[in-house]
Order: C-alpha cells, then structure tokens, then sequence
C-alpha cells in the first residue's frame, strides 16, 4: 500500500496510506474526508528545515505588520490632541460624520501601501502592544525634545520624559493585558480593567529586572580583597572625621566583616558607615536601626524588642534583642571605666591634690625668700647706709594715687624718720619697711591699696650704695695704703649686701606674684571658699570654668597629679550619664552626650590623649545612636501595646497544642513575626545592619510612569 504526506498550513505532516494504484490527488481527498469525519491520520512534527524556511518566508510580514503598528500607534495616540480638535472644526463646517479618526486614515494608508494586517489573535494582541509602546515612544520622544524649553513647560516635559524603559514596558504591558481580555470574551470594562493591571505590572518590570541584573552583578563580582576594603573604609571614615588606623585590631577586624558584604550590596552611605564605626568601637552591638538611624527601622526595633520582653519563657532568638539593649549599656559603662572613670576618683580627691600642690608650692616660694631674706641678713652690708631711692618712690606712688593718707600712722611715721635724715636708710630698714607694708595688704580696703603702691615703687628703685657715708674730706693728707684697703673693703660689703638684697627682693617678688594668681589665691584666701571640693568644682568641673583654669590646675599638679584630675573628669562624665549609679544598676541617658560638649574638647585635649579623645566622642555618638528616636519613628514608649502583644504570643503559645488546628495556626505566625522577621519587624532583621550601611537610592514614583501609557490608550480610545 503506497504513503503520502500532505504538510498543512501550520507546517503539521499528516501520513496517508492508500490502496494499490491510487494517485497523490485521491489520497488528498481521503484526507480530507477524514479531517471533516473527525478522525484525521497521524501527524509528525515538521522538519527542522521546513521550519526554518517558514521563518524566513514570514520575517517581510513581520517587518510589515511592524510598521503598520508604529504607523496606527502614533496616529491613535495623536488623537489625545486631533479629536478635540476634528470634533471642533466637524461642527464648525458642518463635515460631522464625513470625516475619519487620524488613527483611521493612518489603517487606511497602511492598506493602500499594502501593509499586512494580523489575523490571527497572537497577531492582534501583539498589535495592540506595539501601538501603546509605539504611541507611548513617541510621546516620550517628543517631551524629552521639549524639556528644552525654558520655564514651567520644560519641567513638566523633563517629567513626562523621565524613566522611558517604565513607560514603554507599562505600554507593552496594557496593550498585551487589554488584548487579551478582548481575545477572550472580555467586556470592555473587563478589557480597561485588564489594561490597567497590565500596566502598572509593565511599570514595575524594569526595577523587577534590575533587581535580577544586580543579583547577577554581585554573583559574578569578586569577592573585594582587604587592601580595597581597608581603602573604602580609611577613605569614607577620614571623610567623616574619624581615624581607622588608630582603631583596635578587634574593631577593625569587625568593621571589614561588614563593610566586605555590603560592598556587594551596592554604594554605602559614609554617615552610616561612620555610626557603624562609632557602635563597633565602643564595644557595642550595632542593629540596623542603629547604624540607618532611619525611623522605621528604630520603630520596628524597639518595638519588637519590648513584645519580645513581655514575653514568656526563654527562647534565646525572641530575647536577644531586648537583653542588646542591656548588653549594649553595659558595654557603655564599660567603656567609660576604661577612659578612667572605673578608678573612681571624686571631686573631693581632686581637689585636694590641686590644693595640696598649691600649698605646697606657696611654702616652697617662702622658703625660698626667708633664705634669701636671711643671707642678705647676714652680710656686713645689711646693715650700711643706701639712697633712699626705693622709700621716695614709695611715697611718690602712693601720693600719685591719693592714697597716702590711708597708710597706717606707724609706716608713716616710720618712713618719715628717714625721710628727715634722722638716721640713715639701709637695707635692713627697707626690709622692715616692706614687712609692714605686706602686712597691711591682709587688712584689705583702701589701706591694701595704699600699701600696694607703695610697695611697687619701693621694689621698683635699684639699690645704690653711699660711699664715704661719713662725708670725711681727706683735703692734700696723703691716704696710705692701709687707709685705702679699708675704704675699698667698707665698698665692697655694701655691694654685696645689695646683691643677696636684690636676691631677696625677687624672691618675695615672685612669692607675691604666684599668691596672687587666681587659683593659689583662691587656694590660700582661707574659709569655705578654699575647701579643696569647691576648688574642684570652680576650675576643673563647672561649665564655667575656662582652659586657662584647666591649664592652671594641670600646672600646678604637675604630670602625676594630671592623671588623678583626669580620672575625675571621666568619672564625672560617667556619674552624669548615670545619675550617679552603680554600675549593676545605671542606665546610660543622653546627658552623657550634654556632659561631654559642655566640658569642651579644648579641655579635653589637655587631659586625653587623641585616641582617647576619639573613643570618648565615638562612645557619646553610639550612645545616641542606641537611644535615640527621631522624628516619624512611633516607639510604644507606654510598653501598653508591647505588654498585649507580648501576652497574646504567650497566649498563642500556650494553647497551640490544646486547641485542635486553631491553636497552631494562631501560634506560629504570632512567634515567627517576632522571631524570624516576617513583616519587616522582627529580631532577624534588626541584626542584619548591611541593608543600614547602604545609601538610598532614588526611587521614581510609579504613576509618572504610567502617565504617557495612558494618554496612548486614551488617545485611542477617543476615536471610538
């Protein structure tokens, strides 16, 4: 029995066996009688070939219908502007009725220039597709020519011709999703329906797409080697102020585990990295909230946390993030026994270290002068006549500032017997004379003033010497030799008696000098104002007090003595934070952060070293960080909502195994929203800090994406 094959349209074999001398068109026409019976022979796939050729035979219909599509897509969408006005101009001349769409005349000509048309409904659907794509091009096109235009009308078209690949994806999707509810039956409200939803799946495919082509970029992105992590975070941190290379082994160790996964992420934030920084050096467990800062996530956080709380039993997963906030307290108060607060040096302690140097520093000064006083003492010449040069300008300073009548009788008195050559003055009378002047300074008022004067001109006039005191006039009488040794010895005492004088005198100067500055003075001046904690309170911790006060104090310890006033500054720093708490009770408050700026980093310098200085700021930004809630954040502070929660978990829980399907149904999506992190809120995702050290990219709104889709279809739509 001879076979024939017949291949149909749609490139299908189908096999015919017909008698003993039957002809190719008799086989044909059995076929056909089985194909109207209902039975029609087996069939094979077509050739691989034949496939082939049909491909190549189509590709001109393709291209045509192609352009019939471009060519009816930009008619249909014109017609948002050409409609208006055809109706306007129809009724004007009275042409209602003859005249046809611009989308009409544009199938027209695409007839009469022998433009193939779809017929099947593939055909058609993707006809409509290309029409909206093509309007929607064409309409993006011309905006982004227009942005060009100055004032209002350039930005709204930079607007309608921003984000093109969403517009034209939006198009394509409402022209499938339409056509094909059309195909099928559709009503044309199902059909507009069906166009939207297509729509804005269509908008929202590209960043869906872009997604994916990340994903594939950081698979196929080498994992970054340390030298270029080291880089990243050296660069972005010293764009922030903070130094890694001065940072623990540890806490660098810890920094490039982050930063080594977020590098393929995407682009970092530098402030984020420098809160991430700020937390891992104060020894302190970052969460995401903390290192975004952003509110949402702080929300999410603390609220989690509080549910997890105020629930039952001790699932280590649902209690990590409540028992953070405590470890991470903890690790603050840590950190500040570190800086020197954990040696425990009160006020009191340094302040009589101050006034123990002061003291001790005014005797030494003392000691010093009376020494000096006492040798000057003891030489032959103490006791010789001077020019009264330093007692006149004791009493031309005081007369100049009208206060020589306020000197006491007794110095006056004194002075005068002098000043009338009753006997002469020396040495031993200007240091009686300067003993009672500096005595009358204690009694204060106009008295001290007057004596301070005169003081300062009795210090201010040099010593000189009265040689021959006694006036002898020795006329032509030969001087022997003898007689001139005498004289020249009698000389020599007086000049170096004014010498250990002069000595003396400055080692009273410089004793009144440092009694008079403004911390020996507080220090010495007696009653309450001297007690050594009011000392500590003035010049070391009052926000009042100034560097020059802190340089003084640090003067005056000395380098051991420094150590002790830092460890009282870091121990005052840490009892405000604290409110003066012990450590197994204290919780850390943002007076920690007021503290610090109130004392100054001038006066921190002098007491801290800069890396010390840096782990002090770094500690006072990741205490912020952690109690922090910015504004648009929504923390159940009231713990009303976190208590239901939590006792509607432990309620889940409780009765999951006693009620049948109910129970756990009720009670795993209760853990699991706080455990696992199901709705973006749970303790899994507070712990993931990599999404918090990314920058936020810009995200366009999806509705301007589906603007210029939908003047496609209206303009469409208008022709009907």
């Amino acid at each position: 029995m001879p076979t024939f094959e017949f291949t149909a349209p749609d490139g299908k074999t189908y096999e015919v066996q017909g008698p003993d001398g039957a002809t190719q068109e008799q086989a044909f026409s059995m076929l056909q009688s089985q194909i109207a019976a209902g039975s029609p022979p087996a069939t094979k796939e077509p050739s691989a070939a034949f496939s082939a050729g049909r491909t190549l035979n189509d590709i001109p219909r393709q291209l045509g219908l192609t352009a019939r599509y471009g060519l009816e897509g930009l008619a249909n969408t014109a017609q948002i502007v050409t409609e208006p006005l055809r109706y306007l101009t129809d009724r004007a001349t009275g042409m209602t009725g003859k005249t046809r769409p611009l989308g009409a005349e544009a199938s027209l000509l695409a007839d009469r220039i022998g433009l193939p048309s779809p017929q099947t409904a593939n055909e058609r659907v993707i006809g409509d597709a290309s029409r909206l794509v093509a309007g929607a091009g064409g309409m993006a096109a011309s905006a982004g020519a227009a942005s060009r235009l100055p004032g209002a009308i350039g930005s709204v078209m930079e607007g309608l011709a921003a984000n093109p690949t969403a517009q034209l994806t939006s198009a394509a999707g409402a022209g499938l999703a339409g056509g094909a509810s059309r195909e099928a039956g559709g009503s044309p409200l199902a059909q507009g329906a069906a166009s939207l939803v297509g729509g804005v799946a269509g908008g929202l495919a590209p960043g869906g797409a872009q997604t994916l082509v990340d994903a594939g970029r950081r698979m196929l992105t080498p994992k970054p080697t340390q030298q270029q992590i080291d880089v990243t975070i050296t660069t972005m941190l010293q764009n922030q102020g903070i130094d890694f290379a001065s940072m623990a082994p540890a806490v660098k160790a810890a920094m490039r585990r982050d930063v080594a996964g977020a590098m393929r992420l995407g682009p970092m934030d530098e402030a984020a990295m420098a809160r991430l920084a700020d937390i891992r050096a104060s020894g302190m467990t970052p969460t995401r909230g903390m290192v975004s800062l952003n509110p949402i996530d702080i929300t999410r956080e603390k609220n989690t946390a509080k549910i997890a709380a105020n629930m039952a039993g001790n699932d280590e997963n649902l209690q990590r993030l409540p028992m953070l906030q405590n470890t991470n307290n903890a690790a603050a108060i840590a950190r500040m026994n570190d800086l020197g607060a954990g040696r425990g040096v009160l006020p009191l302690q340094a302040g009589e270290t101050v006034t123990g140097a002061v003291r001790g520093t005014a005797a030494a000064n003392r000691a010093a002068e009376q020494a000096a006083w006492d040798a000057a003492k003891g030489s032959p010449g103490y006791k010789q006549p001077i020019y009264p040069d330093g007692l006149n300008a004791a009493i031309r300073n005081a007369g100049d500032e009208g206060l020589v009548g306020f000197l006491p009788k007794q110095i006056t008195d004194y002075m005068a017997a002098f000043q009338t050559g009753q006997q002469p003055f020396t040495p031993q009378h200007y240091a009686n004379l300067r003993s009672m002047l500096s005595a009358e300074l204690a009694n204060g008022g106009n008295g001290a003033r007057a004596a301070r004067a005169a003081i300062n001109g009795l210090d201010s006039a040099p010593m000189r010497p009265i040689t021959n005191p006694g006036g002898m006039d020795f006329g032509t009488a030969p001087v022997t030799q003898g007689m001139a040794n005498a004289m020249r010895s009698r000389d020599a005492q007086a000049g170096s008696a004014i010498g250990l004088i002069n000595q003396a005198r400055g080692a009273t100067r410089s004793a009144y000098e440092y009694e008079g500055g403004r911390l020996p003075s507080a220090v010495l001046a007696g009653g309450r104002s001297s007690d050594p904690e009011r000392i500590a309170q003035s010049f070391i911790f009052s926000p009042s007090s100034t560097v020059n006060d802190m340089r003084s104090v640090l003067r005056e310890v000395g380098p051991q003595g420094t150590q002790t006033i830092k460890d009282a500054v870091a121990m005052q720093i840490k009892n405000a934070a604290v409110g003066g708490k012990d450590d197994d009770i204290a919780q850390v408050s943002q007076r920690l952060n007021t503290v610090i700026k109130q004392i100054g980093d001038e006066k921190l310098r002098l007491l801290f070293n800069p890396e010390e200085l840096q782990q002090l700021h770094q500690l006072r930004r990741a205490t912020g960080y952690s109690l922090t809630q910015p504004s648009g954040s929504a923390v159940n502070n009231s713990n009303s909502g976190a208590l239901m929660a939590g006792k509607l978990a432990d309620w889940a829980a409780k009765w999951s195994d006693k009620i049948p399907v109910v129970g756990p149904l009720a009670a795993v999506p209760v853990t699991n929203l706080i455990q696992t992190g199901r709705a973006s809120m749970g303790t899994k995702d507070a712990f993931n800090v990599l999404p918090g050290l990314l920058a936020e990219q810009p995200k366009r709104p999806l509705a301007p994406s589906l603007l210029l889709p939908g003047l496609a279809v209206g303009g469409g739509l208008l022709s009907q």
